[in-house]
């Protein structure tokens, strides 16, 4: 039995400590990267710890037909609301 916590359950508990604006420039450094497979966990965490804050991040994530896309684009903080650069 392992003891190890999932890798997006550990990011979020880092990305805790994490100012808001050190966690935009995660995600523009992120977009802007060729990462592995542990890409999508890793802006995942990112992504969930912003909304936890109560940043507003419906101008990247929309809903249709139940599915859901997250924007892979650069964004700044502007009004408690993540938007496209």
């Amino acid at each position: 039995m392992s003891n190890t916590k999932p890798l997006q359950q550990h990011l979020v508990e880092q990305f805790h400590h994490y100012s808001t604006n050190e966690l935009v420039i995660l995600n523009n450094d992120l977009v802007r990267s060729n990462w592995g497979k542990n890409k999508t966990a890793f802006r995942t965490a990112l992504l969930s710890t912003l909304s936890k804050r109560g940043i507003d991040l419906s101008a990247i994530i929309s809903t249709e037909d139940g599915f859901t896309q997250i924007q892979r684009v650069p964004v700044k903080l502007s009004e408690n609301r993540l938007i496209p650069e």
